[in-house]
């Protein structure tokens, strides 16, 4: 807490706490609500980036395939680039599947037509409907394929909706960042106006501009650390009771990325602050002295 001449009077004090204290306050809320908007944004990418590739493609071979030439095809498949993971699912495993999903042995009535499988599953970059398209067409052209089944309509729906939700991610962030930017902004003019006539005070007693704009930087300095501790603990909490609400979606495995977005929030609650502080300072420097009383 600041320390006061004795000459000031316990209000005047009280005010003056008051005074900072808001304006912490403000930086904090205004850095609470960037970083929340920056970690939706972060994690709402992560979570559709997850979901792309939990989508399969299932190649299916003829019934009088051998399983020894479907796992040597396998092995070329698995050293495409757009490959992400691949596997064979066996006869065996895909008839199990079968009777689970019609609830019968249907082998009972009519010859197993099933065979082997491959499952694979693409690399993020190529989880689109176009690149699909294409990587099943090119595994069509071997003789042993019989078809290659995936979930289009899915794949159509996930990548539409992914680019849509980016967009209105940028667009509210950008929206709402420039806002609470605005807010910090005249809290930090707020303060400095009401110290105008220090300011030509002093200048007018041969103080320099940098001497001047000492003080009040240092102040912003301390307001914009204080302004984004606060922030990053009330984001921190959030994070906690959001991972145990929703741990699919808040995800912690990328406590990298989760820290980087902590550390930029505070380093821009610092920047921005002094920014501000520092041109709202200078033009108090510069003005005319008519126009103080404006």
């Amino acid at each position: 807490m600041a320390n006061y001449p004795d000459s000031i009077d316990k209000i005047t004090k009280a005010r003056l706490r008051l005074s900072a204290f808001g304006s912490v306050f403000s930086i904090a809320l205004t850095m609470f609500f960037i970083g929340a908007l920056a970690f939706f944004a972060f994690f709402s990418t992560r979570y559709l980036h997850n979901l792309s590739q939990k989508i399969e493609m299932e190649v299916l071979f003829y019934s009088d395939v051998k399983e020894a030439d479907i796992v040597s095809l396998e092995q070329k498949i698995k050293l495409k680039p757009y490959i992400a993971s691949s596997r064979v699912s066996s006869k065996e495993e895909n008839t199990r599947n079968a009777i689970k999903i019609i609830g019968s042995n249907y082998t009972d009535i009519i010859e197993n037509p099933l065979n082997a499988s491959i499952i694979i599953s693409v690399m993020p970059a190529y989880a689109n409907s176009d690149s699909l398209n294409k990587i099943s067409k090119e595994l069509k052209r071997n003789e042993i394929v019989q078809d290659v089944d995936y979930p289009d309509f899915i794949v159509k729906s996930v990548s539409n909706n992914f680019r849509k939700i980016q967009w209105i991610i940028l667009a509210v962030s950008a929206v709402f960042m420039f806002i609470t930017m605005l807010l910090i902004a005249n809290c930090i003019r707020l303060n400095i106006y009401a110290k105008r006539f220090n300011i030509k005070s002093m200048l007018l007693v041969g103080a320099t501009p940098k001497f001047v704009r000492k003080p009040f930087v240092t102040k912003s300095l301390l307001q914009g650390i204080w302004g984004g501790i606060i922030a990053i603990l009330l984001i921190a909490t959030l994070l906690y009771f959001g991972n145990r609400a929703m741990p699919e979606f808040i995800d912690f495995s990328e406590m990298t990325y989760i820290a980087f977005i902590l550390g930029g929030i505070l380093l821009f609650s610092i920047l921005f602050t002094i920014f501000i502080s520092s041109i709202s300072v200078n033009r108090y420097i510069r003005i005319n002295d008519e126009r103080l009383y404006l």
